[in-house]
């Protein structure tokens, strides 16, 4: 969710407890549906994981695990709660600040980084 002009509401958001929320988005699980289809060795145990283990860069939370790459993004908040849904995405649209906070966390090396980018991870999305 992007909330033009309003900073603090953006950081209010991130520092929210973060849900991972399934219930409007099972259209990923789906033969045919629209969107990046989600790894099927990922369930919603394994989705709250990937956020909660997640870096804050650029409005989003990133995660990576495995070849895949993940961007969740907020779509609701009720009382102290935000709601989030994530998608895997193509290895070269992770933002440079989200890989050296990755790294930093310690969720991802540099090799796998370069081996990554060489060989177009998650390019086929």
């Amino acid at each position: 969710m992007r909330f033009v002009g309003d900073a603090g509401l953006v950081m209010l958001v991130l520092t929210m407890p973060r849900r991972y929320d399934t219930s409007t988005y099972k259209k990923h699980k789906r033969p045919g549906a629209w969107g990046s289809p989600c790894p099927d060795e990922i369930d919603g145990t394994d989705a709250q994981l990937l956020l909660s283990t997640g870096v804050e860069a650029e409005d989003a939370i990133w995660n990576v695990e495995g070849r895949s790459c993940f961007r969740a993004f907020c779509h609701a908040h009720e009382g102290d709660v935000s709601f989030w849904h994530g998608h895997p995405i193509p290895w070269s649209r992770l933002p440079l600040e989200a890989k050296n906070r990755l790294v930093a966390a310690g969720r991802l090396d540099e090799a796998t980084f370069r081996r990554a980018m060489r060989k177009g991870w998650g390019d086929e999305r």
